[in-house]
């Protein structure tokens, strides 16, 4: 099974080629063709919904009678509707928490997130069991510190401990996060008010608390090794039916295996791993591996970004689940809309509603002033000519502008479409909390299947009308209908990958690379990176003379296949590059390089990749296959050119192979090099623990034109504290086709990794 750790983003200038390893990879391009089958299925649509009435007072004695539901105008059947009332459940869990003793402290740590389907939340209450009825209640909240300038922290500050004032919190759980240029956890999820306090008061400072503990690495190792079973025993073409659907679920529901872990229970201070905490305790790690790389070539994660892999690590929680997102107003991208329906859809198809406050407070100014004003300009200037004679700036560029100029209406749009509201313009903060708390604890669900089959990617738009009179309803606008893919909802922007894997012939529009670079074995796996590089010069580039910048857009599409064809997992990233317009000559011979690390058990794999020019919606398709051969002892990476070194912004991450104490090696992929000039290697050697210990010895062999030229033993540097040894080294080739051999000896074990260059 595919395990997604990290991901990276890259831009510096590469040459890409296809590297060749030996021993345990076997990498190539494959031409035959793949499809990637489209299965449409009966799905049922969630929603939470919350009634009030002209007072502002949640009405909680609506019955199923009084709701109808459209979508798109054609009126849908009900399957389910009933009412979660605040002060009941609360009740109710008071009593649960007193009679039952807590397995351990409500303090969550993060893990990697599980493919745990989440439970039919909208069942009727009569056919669920107890136990269902709680776990069906469970709240999860996420709390966001966004862009706030200094002088309206208190207030954003303020806000929070209003809200966490406004009600206990047994069942309901908060995480709390930093977003200024990335998305940063301050607290993972947890119900205790006092630790709830200290990390909110760090984050309206600024400070960090350190991040995960060793609970969340203890989790994620242990899941790991759950999956890599999993993966090794289906793949036993023995095993019975029985047995198979054993294993499935298992994987699917992993927390019991990670408790009896040995690597968990050697922890005293272990976690929560009940059905209560343990898909929170297995969905945010996730999240975090997710976003520790994913720094955009602006040097940031966007907001849209950020609130995406959010919304993705929250997606198979059940329950409630609420972003709390406070911030000077926020602000959509110019020209880029389908971004910010993209995130609504998945919001609302995910069940996560998003309440924003705007943490300016009560203001003179009139939030509209700045759209009116740039519409006006527009006006004026469109009166007489389509262009601004002295910035040459196009009509269109000014409407576009203005359209997302009104950042409090882009809080209040993306709250409200997704079944929340935003608290704007006052300075009196503890009632909203306590509305917001209200809508949490207190609300109905529904659920309907669509009567529409057909998912091809348009915006459904769903309606709930009551017949009372003088309620209102407020819950989520619509959602786009994308097919699943490998028990994954499409994105909107896959769609055109999807096309493209199924046409036949594939097409082939513009150059790009995929790699496939083999890092450390382990028992029952082998860490890789699939590594894409597409250079600029081949993609279209937008140009906005007014602000002196050019954009560029491009996605990239991948799928992974076991032998059998079956899809284990899928690569996919939508990524934007601006730049400014004097730079596109030069950065015309740079590359974008984007990697996403993974683990394969042993097996053979294809790899169906897709990019697709965002600007041109020009696709070109390759497929990459290779041959893993896990349980090794001695490990040996592959050999990499290096390009250039990269200062470390920050501590050395140990899941980067590329990062060195102080700097991070980017590497190039290329085939070929001029002779007379130096070439940096770089690799990673995995000693085995043996018993005696031994070191490791390395050799280094070049061979030009099928002939040994050099043969040398090689000083190998200190392991790293993982007991790694990455090794940087220098060679001078001869020119003709020159062959790099690694070989590595420990014992009676061995390991072996060549590359073939050109010198020319």
């Amino acid at each position: 099974m595919l395990k997604r750790i990290t991901s990276l983003l890259v831009l510096s200038t590469f040459l890409m080629s296809q590297v060749v390893s030996g021993q345990d990879q076997t990498a190539s391009t494959n031409t035959s063709d793949s499809s990637a089958v489209i299965h449409s299925v009966t799905r049922e649509v969630l929603l939470d919904m919350v009634v009030r009435d002209r007072h502002h007072h949640a009405v909680t004695d609506i019955r199923p009678e009084e709701i109808e539901v459209y979508e798109d105008g054609v009126k849908q059947k009900i399957n389910a509707f009933h009412n979660i009332g605040g002060a009941e459940q609360l009740k109710t869990e008071q009593e649960l928490e007193a009679n039952t003793a807590p397995v351990a402290p409500t303090n969550v740590a993060s893990a990697p997130a599980a493919k745990t389907p989440a439970p039919n939340k909208a069942a009727p209450k009569n056919t669920a069991s107890h136990s269902q009825n709680r776990l069906a209640q469970l709240n999860f909240v996420s709390i966001v510190f966004a862009q706030i300038s200094p002088l309206n922290m208190p207030f954003a500050h303020e806000a929070v401990q209003e809200f966490l004032k406004s009600d206990n919190l047994p069942n309901t759980y908060v995480t709390v996060y930093s977003l200024t240029h990335q998305l940063e956890m301050v607290q993972p999820y947890t119900s205790d008010k006092a630790v709830l306090a200290k990390a909110v008061d760090a984050a309206a400072k600024g400070i960090r608390l350190g991040g995960l503990d060793i609970n969340a690495q203890a989790a994620s190792g242990a899941n790991s090794n759950v999956q890599a079973v999993a993966s090794n025993l289906l793949a036993d073409p023995n095993l019975g039916v029985g047995q198979a659907t054993a294993v499935k679920n298992a994987a699917l529901a992993p927390m019991s295996s990670i408790a009896i872990d040995p690597l968990w229970m050697r922890n005293a201070a272990s976690q929560d791993v009940s059905i209560t905490l343990g898909n929170a305790l297995l969905t945010q790690a996730d999240l975090v591996k997710g976003i520790r790389f994913s720094d955009s070539l602006s040097n940031g994660m966007s907001n849209m970004d950020a609130l995406h892999a959010m919304v993705h690590s929250q997606e198979r929680l059940p329950g409630r689940k609420v972003v709390l997102y406070l911030a000077d107003g926020l602000m959509f991208p110019v020209n880029r809309r389908d971004v910010v329906d993209q995130l609504i859809s998945y919001s609302n198809r995910s069940g996560v509603s998003f309440y924003t406050v705007d943490t300016r407070g009560l203001s003179v100014d009139d939030a509209i002033t700045k759209s009116l004003a740039e519409q006006e300009r527009t006006a004026s200037e469109s009166s007489v000519s389509k262009i601004e004679p002295r910035t040459a700036v196009f009509e269109d560029d000014d409407v576009q502008l203005s359209a997302v100029s009104n950042d409090q209406m882009a809080l209040r749009e993306l709250a409200e479409a997704t079944g929340g509201f935003a608290v704007a313009n006052t300075n009196q903060i503890a009632d909203p909390m306590q509305r917001v708390m209200e809508d949490i604890r207190t609300h109905y669900e529904l659920a309907y299947a669509p009567t529409s089959n057909v998912y091809d990617g348009h915006f459904r738009k769903i309606e709930v009308r009551i017949t009372r009179p003088h309620v209102t309803v407020q819950t989520r606008s619509g959602y786009y209908a994308l097919p699943d893919l490998g028990g994954d909802q499409v994105q909107p922007y896959e769609m055109a990958a999807l096309q493209a894997l199924n046409a036949n012939p594939a097409p082939v529009t513009f150059p790009y690379e995929i790699s496939l670079v083999r890092f450390k074995p382990s028992a029952d796996a082998v860490k890789y990176e699939a590594a894409f590089e597409i250079p600029v010069s081949s993609l279209s580039v937008l140009t906005d003379d007014k602000t002196g910048k050019a954009h560029l857009q491009v996605s990239l599409f991948a799928l992974v296949r076991n032998s059998n064809g079956d899809i284990i997992g899928k690569i996919s990233r939508d990524l934007s590059r601006e730049m400014t317009i004097a730079d596109v000559q030069q950065l015309s011979a740079d590359h974008i390089v984007y990697a996403e690390p993974m683990q394969l058990p042993s097996g053979n794999y294809t790899i169906d990749s897709a990019v697709t020019d965002g600007i041109s919606k020009k696709t070109t398709v390759k497929h990459v296959s290779v041959s893993v051969d896990a349980g090794k002892d001695l490990g040996l990476s592959s050999v990499e050119v290096v390009r250039r070194f990269m200062p470390l912004n920050g501590p050395r991450n140990p899941d980067d192979p590329f990062q060195l104490a102080s700097a991070r090696v980017l590497p190039t992929f290329t085939d070929s090099a001029a002779s007379g000039k130096p070439v940096a290697l770089y690799f990673v050697v995995y000693p085995a623990k043996l018993t005696p210990a031994e070191d490791p010895k390395v050799t280094l062999e070049v061979m030009r034109d099928g002939k040994e030229v050099g043969r040398q033993p090689l000083t190998l540097p200190k392991p790293d504290a993982d007991g790694s040894i990455p090794v940087l080294m220098q060679i001078s080739p001869s020119p003709g086709k020159c062959d790099i051999v690694i070989s590595a000896q420990q014992g009676t074990l061995a390991a072996q990794s060549t590359l073939s260059m050109k010198i020319e």
